[in-house]
């Protein structure tokens, strides 16, 4: 395992709020960091960024470099980002653009730390266990009792009658360690939204103080590489009020969660005997576009002088989306089996039913579902029945237009792959 810093220059736009904001300093460093294995029953390299989300050339890009310095397929490199709101300038929407020259550098330092891990694999062994951690996150989108459904309604609304879906508060740990014991990393997926710290500072958000604690515990060799769950709903807003936001809440969270990592890790039988295998299911589907009313009504908010920023923003998007040329989005589905565990990647946020649908559907005894791997930038991924529901996430914006039915079949083509790979040897 490998890790190398990808914190860019101050002054870069941040991305993940509805406003362009400019970094200021650094609150934590950000990183591209991998596990790399290889058996002779096959190889495969996990990578995971501290970005808000990856362009789809940008993940090729790694890949390329990946398979060229070690020789291990494309079907079996994934590529994710863990979505932290104060991270890098990788993206382009209505108030800012990504930055090319920081991307070519961020991909050349991602690919970097795969190969790094590569070079310095060494003899070790590898064990998998299940833990929970159900207090941390919530599901952000309530029934009001005027029939409707809103994201993050307010701390103590009145008005909230109950929450749409479920979190999943599974903890997915990989615990990996050299055949003496010494501990050589550590795997986390969670579901929760990395939106924990705001302002200009960057950071990794609770992830970043995961892998601290992880550190604090285990050595400062360790690794602490984190899949990001289906969280597309999922945040850490209690509108209960009974677990109140704190200062450094990001710190809490990562504290919180490295230590159900620790205690599950103790459970994890190792091996260092393990299948890998890999596959991919490439598709095509259409992007929704603003209707005539709906560009109509945004231009009218545009040029209001009474309109809030917020609602500005909004409408910036749906012009941005109008414009944009692309009709239809070019999407990756992947499954790696690493023994009785199998990583199923998607593009988007997929809401966090559409994870638990993928892991009840899967042959394995251990499924992570690893959102916001392989590129698109295709924004949230809903289930049929939030765009029925409607309220923050159906919405179209200019990186969020995949049409309603794409999530039921995201779970459909993952389960095909996880059935694909079930039993088989890497392609």
């Amino acid at each position: 395992m490998a890790e190398t810093d990808i914190t860019p220059p101050l002054d870069s736009s941040m991305p993940g709020y509805f406003h362009d904001r400019k970094s200021t300093g650094v609150l934590d460093a950000l990183y591209a960091k991998s596990l790399v294995v290889e058996t002779d029953k096959g190889a495969a390299a996990w990578v995971a960024l501290d970005c808000i989300d990856l362009p789809r050339r940008v993940v090729l890009g790694i890949r390329e470099r990946i398979h060229k310095e070690t020789g291990i397929p494309a079907s079996s490199i994934m590529v994710s980002a863990t979505h932290t709101h104060t991270g890098p300038p990788v993206v382009t929407c209505s108030f800012m653009t990504a930055d090319e020259t920081y991307l070519k550098l961020m991909t050349e330092k991602a690919a970097d730390a795969a190969i790094i891990a590569y070079r310095t694999r060494k003899a070790a062994r590898i064990g998998f266990a299940s833990g929970e951690e159900a207090d941390i996150a919530f599901n952000r989108r309530f029934w009001m009792k005027d029939g409707r459904v809103r994201m993050n309604p307010g701390i103590g609304n009145p008005d909230i009658e109950r929450t749409e879906g479920p979190i999943d508060p599974q903890v997915l740990v990989v615990r990996i360690d050299e055949l003496d014991g010494k501990p050589i990393g550590v795997v986390t997926n969670y579901a929760c939204h990395t939106d924990t710290v705001g302002g200009t500072l960057y950071s990794a958000d609770y992830p970043g103080e995961l892998s601290a604690s992880l550190k604090r515990s285990l050595g400062e060799h360790v690794v602490s590489l984190f899949l990001m769950g289906a969280s597309g709903n999922i945040n850490h807003i209690d509108v209960s009020g009974k677990w109140p936001i704190q200062r450094e809440h990001h710190r809490v969270l990562g504290r919180i969660l490295a230590g159900e990592v620790l205690k599950t890790r103790e459970k994890a039988a190792l091996t260092d005997d393990v299948e890998i295998g890999g596959a991919q299911l490439f598709f095509q589907t259409a992007c929704r576009r603003p209707t005539d009313e709906e560009v109509e009504k945004a231009r009218q908010r545009v040029a209001s002088d009474t309109e809030s920023e917020v609602r500005k923003a909004f409408a910036a998007e749906v012009l941005l989306a109008e414009t944009n040329g692309d009709t239809v989005a070019d999407i990756e589905i992947q499954a790696i089996k690493l023994g009785p565990l199998a990583v199923v990647g998607c593009p988007g946020e997929l809401f966090v039913e559409l994870g638990l649908a993928i892991k009840a559907a899967s042959p394995f005894p251990y499924t992570a579902v690893n959102e916001l791997s392989n590129g698109s930038a295709t924004g949230y991924v809903c289930t049929r029945e939030a765009f029925a529901n409607g309220s923050y996430e159906p919405k179209i914006t200019s990186n969020s237009r995949l049409p309603a039915g794409i999530g039921e079949q995201f779970v459909q083509h993952a389960a095909e792959l996880l059935s694909r790979i079930n039993g088989e040897q890497a392609e």
